[in-house]
């Protein structure tokens, strides 16, 4: 693409900042209107008007070299037990993902209580996925895990099921299969457990 031009460009400013309108970047797309520090090059405030739609087209780039705060919410009503907070910060995305990075830190989220909703349908969306390379811990005072129709634990090594005063296991039929049942087999027939373990082993 040639280096695009504007004719109509118009910028107002001082040594402490500035206002531009119809400003060329470096990487050749248009800003509408952007609002600069003259004291930082990268701290400003960008709405662009070129560039791939979706990505870069009307979209609004906020930067800085120092930290990004957001604080609001002060008139916002808190009401017992959270039931009805009103929003103090909300942030909507009308189509896409919502993308949150910290290559080089942490993503942390602090507050009174916490929920991860994931509301899909047709079977192929609605789903929660936690991945860490190393490790993943759940800390709690008390920890439910509920399934409306199954629930499984699967470990290609070591599996620890502990409880140090107490362990109640029930159910409507219990089936449990070891490593030699995979080689001679059960005295009754194969169980489920084992077809069930080879199944997640595959």
């Amino acid at each position: 693409m040639s280096q695009r031009k504007n004719y109509h460009t118009v910028r107002y400013g001082t040594r402490d900042g500035e206002l531009q309108f119809g400003h060329i970047h470096k990487d050749n797309n248009e800003s509408a209107v952007m609002l600069r520090s003259g004291h930082d090059f990268l701290h400003y405030i960008s709405m662009d008007n070129t560039g791939t739609k979706g990505i870069r087209k009307n979209s609004t780039i906020c930067r800085s070299s120092g930290p990004f705060k957001i604080e609001a919410g002060d008139e916002c009503k808190i009401t017992k037990d959270n039931q009805e907070n009103q929003a103090g910060i909300e942030m909507d995305a009308v189509s896409g993902d919502i993308i949150l990075r910290a290559p080089q830190g942490k993503i942390r989220i602090h507050a009174q209580d916490i929920e991860l909703i994931a509301d899909g349908h047709n079977g192929k969306t609605g789903y929660v996925k936690i991945q860490g390379n190393d490790k993943v811990i759940l800390k709690s005072k008390s920890i439910d895990i509920r399934a409306t129709e199954t629930a499984r634990f699967f470990s290609e090594n070591k599996l620890d099921v502990i409880g140090n005063a107490i362990m109640n296991i029930y159910g409507g039929l219990v089936d449990m299969a070891d490593g030699a049942t995979s080689i001679k087999g059960s005295k009754t027939g194969p169980s489920s457990t084992e077809v069930n373990a080879k199944k997640l082993k595959t």
